[in-house]
């Protein structure tokens, strides 16, 4: 038999024994049998036996009962890409040799191997479940939001700065998919039965449920849009523990809350919720732009520590999956010094995300190397209220932003987005280093292009196997009214402060960022795709 030439089978069945060991702790007898079948191939591989052959496959989105989350949020989980493909249930496996069916992938139609319970469908049949995955609130489908079926109990989720890697978003999936531009998604090859498992998740948002009952070889959909939303508090589901800079002239803790986040999750370090509010300074050239200091008496009263108590600490910082800076209508470079700029790029290098706003822009433009390289930066004058802005659409989630916005309601034009209050800062972005999201003409300003929207990958200039964090960087402010909304009141007590109501357009765009920035780490110019099904 032919033997492997590209790296020894003693190795790939090593690669195996590390799969197995990630998606087994929670089943001892699929652990058994990888155990048993590795010290089997291992055997054979002193014989000479035969080469792997991968097999390629597929999966991919009903009345349901939620199965609320731990609570606690964050990435609990280790693992990279091997190599591996999903493949069909008695296809060959990477291990040279189809495996008999564990726990609910018994209960697939699909199932060749083992005590399989559920008879082929008739040809052109599937078993799928198919919805649409909305907010917090209910009200905005979203995009790239992972759906799947776990072979065994989920692990918790830690908070705090991890390397995301996209390879173990989903743990030890039977089934899974990815929702599309219209948030939709059809999930195929699932399960039959009563109480199947399903996952939602996003990064560190997720969901779990239980589908009451899922029939074979037909579709069981799920249309009730209080099941298949993110959770709005811990006691629904898993949220990502995310710290707020408030600020005197932007209120982005404002955004949050019209996304269907309940109040009570917004509380200070020292509280249980799942985002801490910190205040921002206070314009020194406005007195009218000072930031929120207090939470209202409806909901405790409470004081806000300081931001640069955050920021000034690295250890403070990656206790935090998600950073969010409100702008506070000046640099105020006294309160951000080199020594805090250089925490928040480490925070991000250890897999931190952060979110900030229009003069948070010198923790870049003025950010440790090569941080300030990623663009062209000016402070010019601000564009006329609102200016169209221009969607990149040459990369896949520029292209996927452009449809949603459309299918959202956001914007009439693919491509296009008013933007209202917009900020002039940065002219270019370093394509090698950077991505610009949406850009507009600011009529008078030279050079007239400006970038309202732009992220990165950090640590930058790292292998794509070292990635970890991201950050976003938007040059315009939410808090001023937007289409029929009311202005927020930054500087009063929150949550009295945010202006209530749907979301408008622009908030939609910065909701798509904030989601995109919570997913795995990716770069821009690669397509999401759903998990891997390893058999």
């Amino acid at each position: 038999m032919k033997m492997p030439d590209d790296r020894s089978f003693s190795s790939r069945i090593a690669a195996w024994a590390q799969i197995s060991r990630m998606g087994s702790h929670s089943n001892s007898t699929k652990g058994r049998f990888f155990a048993g079948l590795v010290t089997t191939l291992l055997a054979c591989s002193s014989a000479g036996h035969s080469t792997f052959d991968p097999a390629g496959g597929d999966g991919t989105g009903s009345q349901a009962t939620g199965a609320g989350g731990a609570g606690t949020s964050g990435s609990g989980s280790t693992g990279s890409d091997l190599g591996l493909h999903p493949g069909p249930q008695g296809a060959q496996s990477e291990a040279g040799a189809p495996h008999p069916c564990v726990n609910l992938e018994c209960q697939q139609t699909s199932c060749t191997l083992g005590a399989c319970k559920e008879q082929a469908c008739a040809a052109g049949a599937k078993t799928t479940v198919s919805g649409t995955v909305y907010d917090p609130a209910g009200k905005v489908p979203l995009y790239n939001v992972i759906v799947y079926v776990p072979n065994g109990d989920v692990p918790p989720l830690v908070p705090g700065a991890q390397c995301d890697k996209c390879a173990a978003s989903a743990i030890n999936p039977v089934a899974a998919t990815i929702t599309d531009t219209q948030g939709r998604f059809v999930l195929e090859d699932v399960p039959v039965g009563a109480d199947i498992p399903l996952v939602l998740q996003v990064g560190k948002w997720r969901r779990q449920l239980k589908l009451p009952t899922v029939a074979g070889c037909t579709d069981t959909p799920l249309t009730d849009k209080d099941v298949t939303r993110l959770p709005r508090k811990k006691s629904e589901g898993d949220i990502p523990l995310i710290a707020i800079s408030v600020g005197g002239a932007d209120s982005m803790e404002c955004l949050p809350l019209r996304m269907g986040i309940d109040p009570s999750e917004f509380t200070t370090e020292a509280g249980d919720g799942r985002i801490h509010l910190y205040a921002g300074h206070d314009d020194p050239k406005n007195n009218a732009q000072t930031s929120t200091k207090v939470f209202d008496a409806q909901h405790g009263g409470t004081t806000l520590t300081r931001s640069p108590v955050l920021w000034n600490s690295l250890d403070n910082l990656k206790k935090y999956d998600i950073f969010i800076l409100s702008c506070e209508g000046n640099l105020v470079d006294e309160d951000r010094p080199p020594s805090a700029r250089k925490a928040l790029y480490d925070y991000e290098s250890l897999g931190g995300r952060v979110f900030a706003s229009h003069w948070h822009r010198n923790w870049f433009s003025h950010g440790p190397a090569p941080v300030p390289q990623i663009g062209t930066w000016n402070d010019l004058s601000d564009p006329h209220n609102p200016t169209p802005g221009k969607i990149d659409t040459s990369f896949p989630k520029g292209k996927a932003m452009s449809e949603w916005l459309v299918n959202v309601g956001a914007s009439t034009t693919a491509g296009t987005l008013d933007i209202y209050v917009p900020r002039d800062n940065i002219n270019a972005v370093d394509p090698k280093m950077a991505t610009s999201w949406i850009t507009l003409q600011n009529d008078g300003a030279d050079p007239p292009n400006a970038v309202e929207f732009l992220s990165y990958n950090a640590p930058l200039g790292a292998a794509d196997d070292q990635i970890c964090g991201r950050a976003v960087f938007n040059d315009l402010h939410v808090s001023a009214p937007a289409g029929n909304r009311a202005a927020d009141h930054p500087g009063q007590p929150f949550p009295a402060s945010c202006a209530t109501g749907d979301l408008s357009a622009q908030e939609k765009a910065l909701e798509f960022m904030l989601f995109d920035l919570s997913s795995c780490v990716r770069k821009d110019d690669q397509r999401p795709e759903p998990p891997a099904i390893i058999h």
